[in-house]
């Protein structure tokens, strides 16, 4: 039987209330209230981590390729991705990195043209490589059962017909890895499913 301790301990109804804030904020805090409920001082959710802030200006390039490309000095330079969120466990150092992403989509009285939009697309780079690799590495999440990130997705786009099949295509085997978050006035599928997929990698 599926838990629902996070869930039972949210104050998502109180949360809700307050629009303005946005969903990535609203997020961040309802999960961190929820966690704390259930596992005191023990989890952070932490808003825009920047574990990998450096990543791409870090990365050295062979001589070949320097002599050959515009070369100046870059040591001044923060080449890389900040993610939306990082949901770290104090204990066991473990951390789920994850994005949330608004788009628009097909539906009902639109036109298929409705489902512009490439914000999802832009997720696809973390499961290249060397994204992959780096990270599994701070991470510390080794299975091979799930990814090290998260993908939630709002909007219309929640309700494509196009797009939900594409995102289930890419994500064949790894279904626990995104959640289409219909209804944002409801965090509590979404603390179940985190729950019950998520949560148990991080302990």
């Amino acid at each position: 039987m599926a838990s629902q301790q996070l869930r039972s301990r949210s104050n998502w109804q109180t949360l809700s209330g307050q629009r303005a804030l946005g969903v990535e904020k609203l997020f961040c805090i309802g999960l961190q209230q929820a966690l704390d409920s259930v596992y005191p001082n023990q989890f952070q959710v932490d808003p825009h981590p920047k574990d990998f802030t450096n990543i791409y200006s870090d990365f050295e390039l062979s001589e070949e390729i320097l002599n050959e490309i515009y070369n100046p000095d870059i040591s001044n330079k923060k080449w890389g991705i900040k993610m939306d969120f990082a949901i770290r466990n104090n204990e066991t150092g473990k951390t789920l990195y994850g994005e949330i992403k608004r788009q628009d989509g097909w539906v009902e009285n639109t036109k298929p043209s409705a489902g512009r939009g490439n914000a999802h697309e832009r997720s696809a780079k973390y499961f290249t490589p060397g994204l992959q690799r780096i990270l599994r590495e701070k991470s510390k999440i080794q299975s091979e059962t799930i990814l090290p990130f998260w993908l939630i997705l709002v909007g219309d786009i929640t309700r494509d017909p196009k797009r939900n099949r594409e995102i289930a295509f890419w994500f064949q085997g790894y279904e626990n890895n995104f959640y289409m978050w219909r209804d944002t006035n409801n965090l509590g599928d979404l603390l179940d499913f985190f729950e019950n997929n998520l949560l148990p990698h991080l302990l």
